[in-house]
């Protein structure tokens, strides 16, 4: 059954602008993208998805097409963010996915709210991986920090991020032309930089997040890309630990972004999970 292609909408969380996409009809499905990324990264996963479900992709503050307040960027930021976005539009109890950041923010926001969410979908998710120890962490922040400050070319940008991908070729060029675009808005870049930093910091301790997450009441499915060079695959026997009863799968021949390098598999362990028993 064919869907009609997603529809950019707008609606405001906090006196801010939040663009999103939505797609089909029936149980909420919001899908969260990782830090640089937006709602654009879900173009590949959103026709399958869509054919069961309403689908609301929202671009997060200080990314895509939506307002970068003046805030903090840090991960519980995003996770308040989440509940209001819901709250705006009415949604009631959803079903939630989000890679990276995006899998973070799922599970603070529902920790703040257990009764808001039903099922969980957590795609190579931060908040199992622990920043570098000192000095380590510093110098590699100055790294980060430098490399996005640095003015690079369309080609350099498609390479660093093919680097996250098991099968470069399978990387999704809209992607490629929002990073290009996004270099030219100071904005976007010190909202970048805030992010990252903040993230950095709130993964050196990781303790009191995980004692809350045996909380966590939805149940989460994990899903991680064996071959993940940004957040190594290592993190699932962490969440395995520290998640009540979570489902894991480990995609092979998969790096960070599962709904864009192996969206078909993606959408099937999704649909699998959220109609489950």
């Amino acid at each position: 059954m064919l869907t009609a292609p997603p529809v950019r909408k707008t609606v405001e969380v906090g006196g801010t602008e939040v663009s999103y996409l939505e797609a089909g009809l029936g149980t909420p499905l919001l899908l969260l993208h990782g830090v640089g990324h937006s709602s654009t990264a879900w173009l590949r996963s959103i026709p399958a998805l869509a054919r069961r479900y309403r689908v609301l992709a929202p671009d997060m503050p200080g990314h895509g097409r939506s307002g970068a307040p003046n805030h903090a960027y840090d991960p519980p930021y995003f996770g308040r963010f989440v509940n209001d976005f819901i709250a705006a539009l009415g949604l009631g109890q959803v079903d939630a996915a989000g890679n990276s950041l995006g899998g973070l923010t799922l599970m603070l926001a529902a920790l703040e709210r257990p009764l808001g969410f039903r099922r969980l979908i957590l795609a190579d998710p931060l908040g199992f991986t622990t920043s570098p120890v000192p000095p380590l962490d510093e110098v590699m922040l100055t790294v980060i920090s430098l490399w996005l400050s640095f003015p690079r070319t369309r080609a350099l940008i498609r390479a660093g991020y093919a680097a996250s991908f098991f099968d470069p070729q399978r990387l999704d060029d809209e992607s490629v032309d929002e990073f290009v675009s996004r270099r030219a808005s100071e904005l976007h870049m010190r909202v970048a930089r805030r992010t990252v930093t903040a993230i950095f910091h709130y993964s050196k301790h990781l303790e009191f997040l995980h004692a809350r997450l045996s909380q966590l009441q939805p149940p989460a499915l994990v899903m991680w890309g064996k071959n993940d060079q940004v957040l190594p695959s290592k993190g699932v026997e962490i969440a395995r630990r520290v998640l009540p009863a979570p489902r894991i799968e480990v995609l092979e021949r998969c790096g960070h972004f599962p709904h864009i390098e192996r969206s078909e598999a993606f959408c099937a362990l999704v649909l699998g999970f959220l109609n489950a028993a």
